[in-house]
């Protein structure tokens, strides 16, 4: 049942909630929040005092609502929203208008800029599935050069065993889910173009180093006969 905020009644439930959903990720602990108190404001307190797995409150919090408004597509408004939606929100407030989820409301997730060149350089400004880099031919552009792309490792997640966890609906992915460089790897436009999901098979260290140049290969050599003689 909703309970109004900033009252002794909501103080209560809201302890008692974060018992009941003790063990769950930050997101779908958000969520239930939302959900228990819909139409309700929610405190930008209550969101920064709910705790992850660990029981521990999460930094960042807020990012895990716009993963929840932008990614799933929950109804989501804040004070920004105040012309459209007639409410008088404060900038520490917010609301969930539906306990559905509107596909239309999804908004494109974008690489940004930073996170670009964070996963080119983490990868060497090499394609992580076939090793190709910008100085290397297009195969099938004549007279044009290789373009690296960043790939989402989002939609086909790698587990322990190699395969790949195939994700279907958007709440597969707010578990506890908060994009940085790790969801992503470098890819040549080839690659980028004609792999699917669960075809994808990363390099192996073994395999970056047979295509680095000979003189490369011989300090690394030099280097493992050093370490394990």
């Amino acid at each position: 049942m909703a309970t109004k905020p900033y009252t002794k009644e909501r103080e209560e439930d809201f302890v008692k909630y974060l018992k009941e959903s003790d063990g769950i990720s930050y997101a779908k602990k958000a969520l239930g929040w939302f959900k228990r108190n819909l139409n309700e404001i929610i405190t930008a307190n209550e969101l920064a005092l709910i705790t992850g797995k660990s029981g521990k409150p999460i930094n960042h919090n807020v990012r895990r609502v716009f993963e929840l408004r932008d990614e799933a597509g929950y109804e989501i408004i804040n004070h920004k929203d105040n012309d459209s939606s007639g409410k008088n929100l404060r900038v520490d407030e917010w609301i969930l208008l539906s306990e559905t989820p509107n596909p239309k409301k999804i908004r494109n997730r974008g690489v940004n800029k930073r996170i670009m060149y964070e996963v080119f350089e983490r990868d060497n400004f090499q394609c992580q599935v076939c090793g190709r880099t910008p100085h290397d031919d297009d195969p099938f552009a004549t007279g044009k050069k290789i373009k690296l792309h960043v790939g989402h490792i989002v939609a086909h997640k790698q587990k322990e065993d190699g395969t790949y966890l195939k994700i279907e609906k958007m709440d597969d992915m707010i578990e506890e889910h908060l994009l940085t460089k790790k969801d992503f790897i470098t890819m040549c436009n080839v690659c980028n173009e004609g792999a699917k999901n669960n075809d994808l098979k990363l390099m192996s260290n073994l395999d970056k180093i047979k295509l680095l140049p000979e003189k490369e290969q011989k300090e690394i050599l030099k280097y493992l006969n050093t370490k394990f003689k």
